[in-house]
């Protein structure tokens, strides 16, 4: 992101030139970094399942020729973006590290620097573990690509994995938790690009409106349906209206799950 009279907006070549001007990855023990640009470039506000197969694409294109991949791109929908990859890159035995920032790179307090010279060590697999993983790379930490979520808009330590430990933290040194190592894959990459978008993700509030629901699981062409209840995933079981739509996602063949 570069500054405009109008805000801050993606620039095409400005990661490159920055990127050429950073003397730490010119260190002999750092690796050879290359750049691509996707074209057009976006903010990952306007990110869809059409950008998470064309980066999918792009490493599997360049699969053979690099030891691993870092995805720079926003915060806003990074972590979806990271599970998603962590379920499309099938047999993945190269890391593919996605990072970002918090303040921008062109701001002097940028954290951007940071993150993104630690992604690029770890997509080297230079800290000796966790060669065939999709994870995010922020802050302090190292975590699981389809544990990571942001929970922080204002604060360095932007995203966490709840109910799961980082893969490394990064302080004074790098620590890792090895025990967290995936096991190497047994095959060649598989790269899934079929996405199906049918979905959709209601939250429920006490007093929510039964007829609503039912109207949403009567929609022609739902495939799926992910209901965030109360405490462990607890829902109101006095409720005829939901338990009416519970029936006819049954009778139309379209997958419920509960999440707290």
């Amino acid at each position: 992101m570069r500054p405009t009279p109008t805000g801050l907006a993606p620039s095409a070549g400005y990661l490159r030139e920055r990127i050429g001007a950073m003397e730490e990855l010119t260190f002999e023990a750092m690796p050879d970094v290359h750049v691509h640009d996707f074209d057009p470039l976006l903010d990952s506000a306007d990110f869809s399942p059409d950008e998470w197969v064309a980066i999918a694409s792009t490493i599997e294109d360049r699969y053979l020729a690099y030891d691993g991949f870092v995805v720079v791109m926003g915060t806003d929908t990074l972590a979806y973006c990271a599970s998603a990859l962590a379920f499309m890159l099938e047999n993945l035995g190269k890391p593919v590290i996605l990072t970002g920032s918090q303040i921008p790179l062109c701001d002097a307090f940028s954290d951007a620097r940071r993150n993104l010279i630690a992604s690029v060590l770890f997509a080297a697999a230079l800290t000796g573990a966790f060669h065939n993983e999709v994870a995010v790379c922020f802050g302090e930490a190292l975590l699981r690509g389809c544990r990571a979520t942001k929970l922080r808009a204002l604060d360095l330590r932007a995203f966490d994995s709840p109910n799961f430990p980082p893969l490394a933290t990064l302080g004074v040194r790098i620590r890792l938790n090895v025990e967290l190592a995936r096991p190497p894959a047994l095959g060649p990459l598989i790269v899934h690009k079929a996405m199906d978008t049918r979905v959709i993700v209601v939250l429920l509030v006490p007093g929510f409106d039964d007829s609503a629901l039912e109207r949403l699981c009567s929609q022609p062409g739902l495939r799926a349906l992910v209901l965030e209840f109360y405490g462990v995933g607890s829902a109101p079981t006095r409720r005829a209206g939901l338990l009416n739509a519970l029936a006819l996602c049954r009778q139309n063949g379209i997958l419920v799950v509960a999440v707290t």
